[in-house]
């Protein structure tokens, strides 16, 4: 693996709709791959369905680093077809439908949300393009987490050269920061994680022409963002953060 880019998204609220939800909107406690995908597209300028099979030959990994909370909130939606739009100029009423919404929230004393997001390209030119943007704080679009209504900032972190990081084997007990992919699991320390908020979930992981869903994945993540102690099946990489401590262990969603 070449390049990887380190940089934390943070905000004051998110909502990443699960997407098997109906009469109410559940989001996910972390942003999954197929918005992952979204915000680096908003950073370098992609427009709006023009990215999903480029940047799904990219490598994501996430680790939740503020503990959320969960609040719903009940939204107007309102019908904005076609034959709405007379009345929506003339500023007239519309119909409307109540729906319960899920949002994140940071918890305990924290003021935002925060993602630690780690990106991979088989291009090193397309992620220091993006470490650049990042590190000047010019993104191209503007950020959000999951709804324009959750605004969102990037900072950079840092940009690691293939030397930079070190790959551990796979059967490596690890203790890992990031949320993973279940299919690459092979065994969880359980002594380990009796205190833990151990979740799995099956998050969206790539988009096809039309914008159509590509199967999901099932993840596996511990709810308060503490580290997971865990054997995988395929390789884990260690990042030396001075931000993080002694460092952070991720697994790509790939792989």
């Amino acid at each position: 693996m070449g390049e990887v880019l380190v940089f934390d998204l943070t905000g004051p609220m998110a909502h990443f709709r699960k997407y098997y939800t109906n009469t109410s909107a559940l989001t996910y406690g972390f942003p999954p791959r197929t918005a992952l995908m979204g915000i680096v597209a908003a950073v370098l300028g992609f427009e709006r369905d023009s990215y999903y099979e480029k940047l799904d030959r990219g490598r994501f990994a996430v680790a939740v680093k503020v503990p959320p909370r969960r609040l719903f909130q009940t939204v107007n939606y309102v019908r904005t077809k076609r034959e709405d739009l007379p009345l929506l100029r003339r500023l007239q009423r519309l119909p409307g439908t109540q729906t319960p919404l899920e949002f994140l929230f940071p918890g305990g004393e924290y003021r935002a949300l925060r993602f630690r997001v780690f990106f991979g390209y088989p291009d090193g030119g397309l992620v220091r393009e993006a470490a650049a943007r990042l590190r000047e704080g010019r993104p191209c679009f503007p950020l959000y987490l999951g709804l324009t209504e959750c605004l969102a900032s990037a900072s950079y972190v840092n940009l690691f050269g293939p030397r930079d990081y070190e790959p551990l084997p796979p059967g490596t007990p690890v203790a890992l920061t990031s949320v993973l992919n279940a299919a690459h699991l092979e065994k969880v320390d359980l002594p380990a994680v009796s205190a833990a908020r151990l979740l799995r979930e099956r998050a969206p992981y790539a988009f096809g022409p039309g914008r159509t869903l590509r199967p999901p994945v099932a993840v596996v993540y511990e709810a308060g963002g503490q580290p997971l102690p865990v054997r995988l099946r395929v390789p884990a990489y260690r990042f030396s953060l001075a931000t993080a401590g002694d460092g952070e262990t991720v697994a790509f969603l790939e792989g």
